[in-house]
């Protein structure tokens, strides 16, 4: 249940805890929301014999149909109560008034961007894991959503990594020389990525001063943006790298794989160190032992040794949609720039083994 994902889990607000079920015409609308998040789901697969609109609880109902062993199960309401019934049982749940659930902000007039599902999938994919988890600026708790003309990128950053994603619109309806930028909450962008089933579906995007809407053939999810200035982050990108590395995708990421199997908490790095041979990925944990990986790779540049975080090196090697990427870097004390193909950046900080 879509719509049941975003419904908040402790609340002073009974109907926030609820979906509501609007039924109308040959359609059934499930709504859910957080007051931040709200989500539309469109449903045609179903009979309706009298329209109306009623608010059952999220976990009740998510419940029944999950445990339920019958492909269809009817709803039928009365004043205070909702009964389910499938081949074998019933339930009665208590409701709450209809009007009592906030009105969702409507998708109306037409898309300021339009996007395949499959371009926005992949940017949302390429992103979301360097974002912020908690952090005071909350600009960090959020992804940047940058249009520019028919290009659309994604950029997050958690202060020691930053990601940058970058693809095509189908179309920008305010027109091609246009810009926009916004800030979208990670909750909200994994709920987006979760609506995305079909990679050929064309995706509607509206731009307001503090929401943003997407919708899809099924699904309308509305957002709040995050608040605030996010980092000028193009002055973060390395501008001056003199070392270059170019590797199998696959064969890089099971090399930091491999190599960080020896590490725990006292030790989180492994350390790089680049030659004309190749490259030598290594480890060293008190109390865990040593790991030793060689890397045979396309190296031009100085010799140069440095140490990252397996998991950052590891967590942008898995979403790279190419199957080479190039490595790059100036000093063994400055950020290193992987890069998969012309559409994904990814700027990470050292760490000092010493």
């Amino acid at each position: 249940m879509m719509a049941g994902s975003v419904v908040a889990a402790r609340t002073p607000k009974p109907a926030l805890q609820c979906l509501k079920l609007t039924a109308e015409g040959t359609e059934l609308t499930v709504s859910g929301t957080d007051l931040e998040v709200g989500i539309r789901c469109r449903d045609t697969q179903v009979e309706i014999s009298e329209a109306g609109e009623l608010l059952v609880p999220a976990d009740q109902l998510r419940d029944i149909v999950r445990e339920s062993i019958d492909d269809t199960l009817s709803i039928e309401s009365s004043a205070e109560m909702a009964q389910i019934k499938g081949q074998d049982s019933v339930f009665r749940v208590y409701t709450q008034p209809a009007d009592a659930f906030p009105p969702l902000p409507q998708f109306e007039g037409e898309a300021d961007l339009e996007v395949m599902g499959k371009q926005l999938k992949e940017l949302i994919g390429q992103t979301i894991f360097a974002a912020a988890r908690e952090s005071t600026r909350y600009a960090f708790n959020g992804v940047l959503l940058n249009v520019k003309g028919k290009q659309l990128s994604l950029v997050s950053t958690d202060g020691r990594r930053l990601a940058e994603a970058r693809g095509e619109l189908i179309s920008n309806k305010k027109g091609d020389k246009e810009s926009a930028r916004a800030i979208v909450p990670t909750k909200s962008l994994a709920m987006i990525e979760r609506l995305l089933g079909d990679p050929e579906e064309q995706v509607s995007l509206q731009l307001k001063e503090n929401q943003i809407l997407v919708q899809t053939a099924g699904a309308t999810l509305s957002s709040v943006l995050v608040e605030g200035q996010f980092p000028p982050y193009e002055d973060v990108l390395p501008k001056d790298c003199d070392k270059k590395m170019i590797a199998a995708t696959a064969d890089f990421l099971s090399a930091i794989r491999r190599a960080s199997l020896l590490t725990n908490e006292e030790s989180k790095g492994v350390r790089l160190q680049f030659t004309k041979k190749g490259l030598v990925v290594s480890s060293q944990a008190p109390g865990a032992g040593e790991a030793t990986v060689t890397f045979p790779c396309k190296y031009e540049g100085a010799d140069v040794e440095i140490g990252f975080n397996p998991a950052f090196l590891i967590d942008a090697l898995k979403v790279v949609a190419t199957e080479e990427v190039t490595f790059e870097m100036v000093a063994g004390n400055r950020p290193g720039l992987l890069r998969g193909g012309p559409g994904f950046q990814y700027v990470v900080m050292p760490v000092n083994l010493q």
